[in-house]
């Protein structure tokens, strides 16, 4: 395939793909103009991963390429991702650049993934969104700890409400009710043809996602998930608001709910009802990093975070 400046490539773990991976991903479609161009994620499996960091991955497989699938700003996700990125890999899928954050990831002997990339002039930078990794997540999770309760700037609502170009309007964030809007959508506002779902949407999930998705598929119309408020969150309100704007399959959110009738709540029957991920949900996720407790703790104080 002939290489492209509008078909680009991003690569990751995505464990959790939170929304420090989704703003990763985000400013890597950015990097394309226009809205004619595809960025192309490629997802790393299991094996790979524990053969270069030393321990699985929260998430499976499936999960991290599923939940990357179901990100607004990837247009196609390459399953299997060799951990060390290589040009030929690029080369088969057109892309000219792959994007990472200016961070460094090294490989299972201690080497740059991307110093292949960077010798030959195909490698760009992004940010990487500080606060926020899934070994920050981990250690709240080893340690009982929660979430802070910072909020989303306005700045960083607008930027995860774009399109899937990464520029243009598509998501409404609403604060409170549906009437104070602080982010305009690319659609007339028209309350009867919303539909809500409420959660909290605590460790932003598939579980969650493939529910999201069932609304759209049930109902036909514009779906906005209501965010509650809750002391009890892993995330902070900052984390979980950005996490869910990047999702696809929303036309908007509400921040600091005082809505009290909704259509859905999260973990409804009829949506749970015949989810391939079904059985996904935070008690899950938590239950697995406990069952390898040591070698989370482990791998988290390499990474230098305090013994749990």
């Amino acid at each position: 395939m002939q290489l492209s400046d509008d078909r680009v490539w991003i690569d990751g773990c995505f464990d959790f793909t939170h929304h420090g991976h989704a703003g990763a991903i985000l400013q890597a479609r950015q990097t394309i103009e226009g809205d004619g161009g595809t960025l192309i994620c490629g997802v790393h499996n299991d094996r790979e991963i524990e053969m270069n960091k030393g321990t699985l991955p929260v998430m499976t497989s499936r999960e991290r390429y599923e939940h990357t699938r179901a990100n607004r700003w990837c247009g196609e996700v390459v399953e299997d991702a060799p951990y060390v990125t290589q040009p030929a890999w690029l080369d088969r899928y057109g892309c000219r650049y792959v994007v990472h954050g200016d961070d460094i990831t090294l490989d299972a002997n201690g080497e740059d993934c991307y110093q292949e990339m960077k010798d030959i002039g195909r490698f760009r930078v992004v940010k990487r969104t500080n606060g926020v990794s899934t070994t920050e997540i981990i250690h709240r999770i080893l340690t009982g700890s929660k979430g802070s309760n910072d909020r989303a700037s306005l700045e960083d609502l607008k930027r995860y409400a774009s399109g899937p170009d990464g520029h243009s309007r598509h998501c409404y964030v609403f604060q409170g009710t549906l009437d104070h809007v602080l982010v305009e959508g690319n659609f007339k506002l028209c309350p009867e043809e919303f539909v809500l779902v409420r959660g909290t949407f605590d460790l932003f999930h598939m579980g969650q996602i493939d529910q999201l998705a069932q609304v759209k598929s049930l109902e036909g119309k514009k779906i906005i998930a209501v965010i509650e408020d809750s002391n009890d969150c892993i995330m902070s309100p900052k984390e979980r608001a950005l996490s869910v704007l990047s999702c696809r399959h929303l036309d908007g959110v509400v921040i600091q709910p005082e809505i009290k009738q909704v259509d859905y709540e999260i973990d409804d029957d009829r949506l749970t009802q015949g989810s391939e991920f079904q059985y996904l949900t935070c008690g899950v996720i938590v239950e697995r990093i406990e069952r390898q407790r040591d070698a989370y703790v482990r791998r988290n104080v390499r990474k230098g975070m305090p013994s749990a």
